[in-house]
């Protein structure tokens, strides 16, 4: 799949980027083209819409990206729809875990931390904004059109300062409950990230970077929890939900096959059998009827 942070690394006539060691900061105009694309992060990201649109997809969960709105993403595999071949502009910073943590213990006194919500799981938080938190997202873009880049430091304090103005919004509790969590959890549950990224055709390697682990690290605690292997968990887990689409949704097999995680229709309709002991459209036709 693709990874987002190492795209933009790799064309920088595209994505336009500044960076502070693992921070980087993006501006760029969507080059999506397939009306549907595979996407994943393995590091946090703050998106701001300038022009056009898109929706993202997520465990069953849709969101439709508007001009002139902010939103934070949780690492994590999704799909994103191109919608009526809109272009897209787009202002995107990717964050370590690290970072926030040492950025709320840094600003902790600064914070509206009573009353924080209950967490979500939702992949998007959306960020409430103001005319200063616009102002602030505007005025980085000079910074990518400049012929000698900005100190680090500048960048630094420039991006911390927009996260500052962003976190005391008490509207953008969600967002700081979700930070100040990683301070107690920095790395994410394996089950959190099996559960919600399955259905997405990500490598052991894909997964155990959204999961902040070596590969190593990932498949010990996968089959602590599970008991089990990645691969086997997973061909199984993609195979029961695709079952569950033949029967609850009209979409075509291949779309299922897309939407369910696996890499080729054959593939799928094989190994569907070898486990149902039907074809995926007897299946269906089996279900529906009974």
């Amino acid at each position: 799949m693709i990874n987002t942070y190492d795209e933009g690394l790799a064309n920088p006539n595209i994505f336009k980027q500044l960076s502070v060691r693992d921070l980087l900061f993006v501006y760029y105009k969507c080059p999506q083209i397939d009306r549907l694309v595979n996407l994943y992060n393995h590091y946090n990201l703050i998106a701001f819409s300038l022009e056009g649109e898109r929706i993202l997809h997520q465990s069953g969960k849709s969101w439709k990206v508007t001009p002139q709105t902010s939103y934070f993403q949780r690492k994590s595999a999704y799909v994103q729809e191109l919608p009526d071949a809109q272009s897209w502009n787009v202002l995107a910073f990717h964050i370590p875990d690290e970072f926030l943590i040492q950025f709320a213990n840094e600003y902790m006194d600064s914070l509206p931390i009573e009353n924080l919500p209950t967490l979500t799981s939702d992949m998007l938080i959306k960020i409430e904004l103001n005319e200063v938190t616009k102002t602030y997202f505007y005025s980085l873009i000079p910074y990518f059109k400049q012929t000698i880049p900005p100190t680090e430091q500048l960048l630094e304090l420039k991006f911390k300062e927009l996260f500052l103005n962003i976190l005391s919004n008490p509207l953008n509790k969600q967002l700081l409950a979700y930070i100040l969590h990683l301070n107690d959890e920095i790395k994410p549950p394996i089950w959190q990230i099996m559960e919600k990224n399955y259905m997405y055709c990500l490598t052991l390697n894909e997964f155990a970077r959204i999961s902040s682990r070596s590969l190593s690290a990932f498949k010990r605690d996968f089959v602590k929890y599970y008991n089990t292997s990645p691969g086997k968990w997973l061909t199984n887990k993609r195979l029961n939900y695709a079952a569950k689409l033949l029967i609850t949704t009209k979409q075509s097999i291949s779309d299922i096959v897309f939407n369910s995680g696996f890499k080729n229709l054959s593939h799928f309709s094989r190994i569907f059998k070898e486990k149902f002991k039907v074809s995926p459209q007897q299946y269906r036709k089996y279900g529906l009827s009974s």
